[in-house]
């Protein structure tokens, strides 16, 4: 017998991937398509906007799960809001201060809602400083936003984030207690699963900014949730996103050295190096998920058993993965 659990993935993925099907034939017919060009990574004009139908799968399955719609209100007015924003984009390509402000607006709100961040365990103390985890909540849930954006390059690559990232959030909220919050979770995964099955490499449809925004919304809500509630702490967090976040911030902090305009379009992430290098996108999506499963899964592992060393396996994995980020930039600037 299938668990309602079980229930609820399926739902979800199917519902993900069933809305998919019409919306990419109205995506096509509307010539809303992602285009070849030196800054991208696909060589054939790609329907972009798919993400509508992971948030409309989401948005179903929360008015349809019993509890959902009271005990999900918060994550998801921060999905359904950030989406709004992305479709906006995709189809107005907005003023990069708007799309600030709205990021701005969707972290205020997420932390106010939730009463703020208190108490932050660093080496197993916790200190006590609300204005200080707030605060840097607020930058922290503004930069996965806009990193799941940035790593939404590459076939597979943000949908398999949002499957894995969903899927592990899932579990934690269940052993933490909150049943409810690993529901979401769970849906969360599925709707990204579901899309996966169109997003796969070969893609035959991009999410767009309407699915990279929500998916980083949907990242920084359970981070969020799970530092107040106790379920996930901030360095488990950050390890589920580890791969992005290192990816990125090491791509942005190597361009401002550089004195390159950061806030430009590029092909410096590690993936897209990988790609440069001659990799295909299943062989790069297939590297991430291993990275991800045999290096990422068994850290958050052990810090489920030993919890006060969550800082320092946070650190060493951050570590690890600036060292292959590293690897992989050198190997493409000597080609």
């Amino acid at each position: 017998m299938v668990e309602p659990t079980g229930w609820l993935f399926l739902a979800g993925a199917m519902i993900s991937a069933v809305l998919t099907w019409p919306l990419r034939r109205r995506l096509l017919r509307d010539r809303l398509l992602d285009l070849p060009g030196a800054r991208r990574s696909h060589a054939e004009p790609t329907p972009r906007g798919g993400g509508l139908a992971i948030v409309a799968a989401l948005v179903l399955i929360w008015v349809a799960w019993p509890g959902a719609l009271a005990g999900w209100w918060q994550p998801m007015t921060v999905v359904v809001f950030m989406a709004v924003v992305g479709w906006l984009e995709d189809r107005h390509e907005l003023l990069a201060r708007w799309r600030f402000l709205s990021q701005f607006a969707v972290a205020v709100f997420l932390l106010y809602s939730v009463g703020g961040l208190h108490t932050v365990s660093v080496f197993g103390v916790p200190i006590g400083a609300t204005w200080l985890w707030s605060g840097l909540g607020v930058v922290a849930v503004i930069w996965l936003i806009n990193l799941y954006n940035f790593m939404d390059g590459s076939d597979g690559m943000a949908a398999g984030q949002g499957l894995w990232a969903g899927a592990v959030s899932a579990v934690l909220f269940e052993l933490g207690g909150h049943s409810d919050l690993s529901a979401f979770a769970l849906a969360a995964a599925a709707a990204w699963g579901g899309f996966l099955l169109w997003n796969r490499p070969p893609a035959r449809i991009f999410m767009g900014d309407v699915g990279s925004l929500s998916l980083g919304a949907m990242v920084a809500s359970c981070a969020v949730l799970g530092a107040t509630t106790g379920a996930i702490s901030i360095w488990v967090s950050f390890m589920i996103s580890s791969l992005f976040v290192v990816d990125t911030t090491a791509t942005l902090a190597s361009r401002v050295r550089r004195g390159e305009q950061w806030y430009t379009a590029h092909r410096q992430h590690a993936y897209q190096r990988l790609l440069d290098l001659g990799w295909s996108h299943a062989r790069v999506f297939g590297l991430y998920q291993l990275i991800n499963v045999l290096l990422v899964l068994p850290i958050i592992a052990a810090v489920v058993r030993w919890p006060h060393l969550d800082t320092v396996l946070a650190a060493g994995l951050a570590v690890i993965l600036a060292v292959g980020w590293r690897v992989v930039q050198s190997a493409a600037t000597s080609e």
